[in-house]
């Protein structure tokens, strides 16, 4: 809509201020028509300045209604509405005083939508940052537990391993002492085997019957003891070996982090 400057005819006819004659640069009337210049090329905070400079050296109603539009092009609602309010406390055209009441109502329509969305943004952005800060904290106690278990894990890994090098060790001992049983078996069962053969030899030299029972009952004994010296000393060799630790010493566990299903947090792979 152009501005209503048919209505300042009777401004424009009216001659120039006392000011203007005597040489000021700038008339009313010239301002108004460099502002209607303006308000065509759509320059309108251009046109609402000149048109204020307009109203001051004469001041009219008109003037004022049509800065408020001016300033309602330019987007400017608070400044439209001071002047559209200007107008209808002192303006005295009934067809612009309504027009001003409606672009009022419609600037306060447009003011609180403006102001509505502009708190919807905002809780928005609030929602969004609080989403953000959830998430940052989520993360961070998940690497937290994380942590926490890779530790947890690595002293489990640590008391595992000095457990199986305990055990290993144990069993090499065991081993070693049954090696010595087995050893201690093979000399009883040898000396014994010695006495027994001895006691033999005896029993066919014997000139009577009371020593070669002596020495029958002497070989029978020291081959008993042999027997079992061997036997004791061969079940302890087969102990040893059977027990003896075939593996090499086993090497720390190890734990690292792994990525969980669809990012959901942290696990720990824990690999020997």
């Amino acid at each position: 809509m152009r501005l209503v400057l048919v209505l300042l005819a009777a401004l424009l006819l009216v001659p120039a201020p006392a000011q203007a004659q005597r040489g000021s640069p700038r008339t009313a009337k010239e301002l108004i028509k460099q502002a209607e210049r303006l308000y065509d090329q759509k320059k309108y905070l251009e046109a609402a300045a000149v048109l204020e400079q307009a109203h001051e050296l004469k001041p009219d109603m008109r003037l004022i209604y049509n800065i408020a539009r001016a300033y309602d092009q330019a987007g400017k609602e608070k400044e439209a509405i001071s002047y559209y309010e200007k107008y209808l406390t002192d303006g005295e055209d009934a067809q612009l005083r309504k027009r001003s009441r409606s672009a009022i109502d419609r600037l306060r329509l447009q003011q609180e939508k403006e102001a509505a969305n502009a708190a919807a943004a905002a809780a928005e952005r609030k929602r969004l940052k609080e989403e953000a800060e959830s998430a940052k904290r989520r993360a961070e106690a998940e690497r937290e537990a994380a942590r926490r278990a890779e530790e947890t894990n690595q002293l489990r890994l640590k008391a595992a391993h000095e457990d199986a090098l305990a055990s290993r060790k144990r069993m090499q001992v065991t081993s070693i002492a049954l090696g010595g049983v087995a050893l201690a078996g093979a000399g009883v069962g040898t000396f014994f085997g010695l006495k027994s053969r001895s006691a033999r030899s005896d029993f066919n030299n014997a000139p009577d019957l009371e020593s070669k029972l002596a020495a029958r009952d002497a070989t029978r004994g020291n081959a008993l003891l042999a027997d079992i010296g061997f036997g004791v000393g061969l079940a302890s060799a087969v102990a040893a070996v059977l027990l003896y630790p075939r593996e090499p010493a086993p090497k720390p566990g190890k734990a690292r982090l792994t990525a969980a299903p669809q990012g959901s947090g942290a696990g720990v792979e824990v690999s020997f």
